[in-house]
């Protein structure tokens, strides 16, 4: 994997000068954007006795909730009492809508560092560990870690095989490399705890959520390209009870018809934003397709947001931005 030990250096004294640090994750975070920032912020609050602030703008999913601290992400940081603001596994400058509010969030003070895994990301940092070589986060954060030489308590291995789990499909994904199972073995004999992620991420399923599944698989269309696509609509998520997070797995399983080429699983939120995930098991650059609609990602799996509603019509779902 990419050798990062300049930029290592470079954040490891950053952040043992630092007196309050900020850890960001993007916005609708999933298993390692929560999984990586709880792993930095237990390792420097218990360890280095520094004042951690973790920030997101929504909350973590409820796959998550086992996790130690999770109830202390705070929705809003003050910039200017921050000595070092740490992004985890934000693809790109914008992805934590943090500078929405804060128009000098990327000033360079306080300093940004950029831990990310994704082809699409920017370097947006004053200091950027960045590897689209790796599976997630949180697999650069362990490396990081034992870099600044901080124990790999229980507690931190758990967030961090969090981040692993969720990122590989279960270590399902093309992405589960020999390095990715050889970083979970070591996790887990620092006593991460597997059992629970796994019956929390993959293998516990709501109601509600089975009935959503029920909507996106019976709207599943293939065309002529051999793309397979489906929809979820706002009337969707009220009818069935379901919440956003619900649709987590779902892709997967749209990217399993022997036939496809790639498959696109649209959703609208609540608060008039149309999100689209892309993944394929063919040589197709979703990160490329991703960013004509201003998202990112990897090249097996990518996706996007744009302001706007879905409406269906018969045999058909529109965009209306």
């Amino acid at each position: 994997m990419k050798n990062l030990e300049v930029e290592f250096l470079k954040a490891k004294n950053l952040l043992s000068d630092a007196r309050k640090i900020v850890i960001i994750s993007h916005r609708g975070p999933d298993g390692d954007a929560v999984g990586s920032n709880l792993a930095l912020r237990l390792a420097l609050k218990y360890q280095w006795n520094k004042n951690v602030v973790s920030a997101c703008v929504d909350p973590a999913p409820g796959y998550c909730d086992f996790l130690p601290e999770v109830n202390e992400f705070k929705t809003d940081f003050d910039r200017d009492d921050a000595d070092a603001l740490v992004f985890v596994d934000c693809g790109a400058s914008y992805m934590s809508k943090f500078h929405e509010k804060k128009s000098n969030l990327f000033s360079g003070t306080p300093p940004v560092i950029n831990i990310d895994h994704h082809a699409s990301n920017d370097n947006f940092g004053q200091i950027n560990i960045v590897n689209s070589e790796a599976a997630s986060a949180t697999q650069i954060l362990y490396g990081f870690l034992k870099f600044c030489g901080f124990k790999i308590t229980r507690d931190v291995a758990t967030c961090l095989l969090n981040g692993l789990y969720f990122d590989t499909g279960s270590f399902m994904h093309s992405n589960t490399t020999p390095e990715v199972l050889n970083i979970a073995s070591e996790l887990l004999w620092h006593g991460a705890d597997y059992k629970t992620i796994a019956r929390k991420q993959f293998h516990s399923t709501n109601i509600s959520q089975l009935k959503l599944y029920g909507r996106i698989f019976e709207k599943i269309k293939v065309n002529d390209k051999q793309v397979v696509a489906s929809a979820v609509s706002e009337k969707d998520f009220e009818e069935t009870g379901a919440k956003l997070e619900d649709t987590t797995g779902a892709i997967d399983y749209l990217n399993s018809v022997p036939d496809g080429k790639m498959c696109c699983l649209l959703y609208e939120d609540r608060k008039g934003t149309i999100k689209g995930s892309f993944r394929t098991r063919d040589e197709i650059d979703l990160a490329a397709l991703a960013s004509q609609f201003g998202g990112g990602g990897h090249k097996k799996a990518a996706g996007f947001s744009l302001p706007g509603h879905l409406i269906e019509t018969d045999q058909r779902v529109r965009i209306v931005l």
